[in-house]
């Protein structure tokens, strides 16, 4: 009875412990498919910050400071959009920034020649169109890639940006244009409902409209998208050009707000923005990401900008920070590709 009491008990013993083990082995799935989920990782990485200078500033949860905060990505928000679809389809784009001054700068100009307000926004819109057209041209009939294409223009209208400026700032701008970028409805800024209205169409069109849901074919297999019939160059070209011209919106918006423009508007935001997409899931090759995340990605380059200055820190140190960030984000974006190729495998 003895032997028959302990084998029973140790069977029972075997099965809890099975069912412990199994327990355990469940919770670390589910908690491992909630940390592969990006845009939740992100959301509580962007909390944890916010937490954090919330309980080391009095001043990060003032209204004051949150308008600025998001008034000030903006700008950076709505050129990541579209950039963001750009890259899932595998097409990167750092000549945002210089398209953003140079088209700001033409459609000022007109207006400081005497144009009215509609029609400086307009030709600024028509500028950045045709300066995201010129990138697709270079990058579809010269066979370049699109790092190399958009870093030569980036360059290349940065340098146009200059020779035009020649150093001054145009400031004499109508009253109406001026009105574009800072009119308010229910004490909200126009240029946060702009950004919320790009924020909203790009996440539409990516997930119902085909021709920009196909960005995430070319981007995974570009020579399988083409058999399966996906016009690629033509959404290069309409991926490349939309871009420009939601650039050249955003520096038009800017130029309102500010009521001025100079040849400095837009420096820095390409890589900005490249690393908040990278921070919110967007595969440098393609194929991979979602606008959710680039939302987030954006908002904590933010809170780290915004950071710095309340915590008194040497403005010196956002490219350090940036930098580190966009090391990391690479990083991760590799580790996972790995991850999934072994699983794959």
């Amino acid at each position: 009875m003895g032997v028959t009491e302990t084998k029973e008990g140790s069977v029972k013993s075997e099965a809890v412990e099975g069912k412990a083990h199994t327990a355990s082995g469940v919770r670390k799935n589910t908690l491992w498919k909630i940390l592969e989920m990006r845009e939740l990782s992100i959301a509580i990485i962007l909390a944890i910050m916010v937490v954090f200078l919330m309980i080391s500033t009095s001043t990060f949860a003032t209204s004051a400071n949150i308008r600025v905060l998001i008034q000030g990505m903006s700008v950076d928000m709505m050129i990541a959009i579209p950039m963001a679809i750009s890259l899932i389809a595998g097409n990167i784009d750092f000549s945002v920034g210089s398209t953003l001054c140079l088209s700001s700068y033409i459609g000022c100009m007109a207006m400081g020649a005497g144009a009215p307000a509609w029609l400086g926004i307009l030709v600024g819109l028509l500028a950045g169109a045709v300066l995201g057209a010129i990138n697709a041209v270079i990058i579809n009939q010269f066979k370049i890639t699109p790092l190399i294409a958009t870093l030569g223009t980036w360059m290349a209208y940065q340098g146009i940006a200059l020779v035009l400026a020649g150093g001054n700032t145009v400031s004499n701008l109508p009253a109406a244009f001026k009105s574009f970028g800072r009119m308010e409805a229910g004490g909200i800024p126009f240029t946060i409902i702009y950004m919320v209205i790009i924020i909203v169409a790009g996440i539409f069109v990516l997930k119902y409209v085909n021709f920009f849901h196909e960005a995430y074919f070319i981007g995974s297999n570009k020579n399988s998208a083409l058999l399966a019939g996906i016009h690629t160059k033509k959404f290069i070209y309409i991926s490349y050009a939309l871009t420009g011209a939601v650039a050249a919106f955003a520096g038009m918006t800017l130029a309102a707000r500010l009521g001025s423009v100079s040849q400095n508007s837009g420096t820095g935001l390409e890589f900005r923005n490249v690393v908040a997409l990278l921070i919110g899931g967007v595969s440098m090759d393609g194929g991979e990401g979602s606008l959710i995340g680039v939302v987030l990605g954006v908002t904590i380059m933010q809170v780290v900008s915004n950071a710095l200055v309340l915590l008194d820190i040497n403005a010196s140190y956002t490219k350090v920070i940036q930098g580190a960030i966009l090391i990391i984000a690479v990083a991760i974006d590799q580790l996972n590709k790995q991850r999934k190729l072994k699983a794959a495998a």
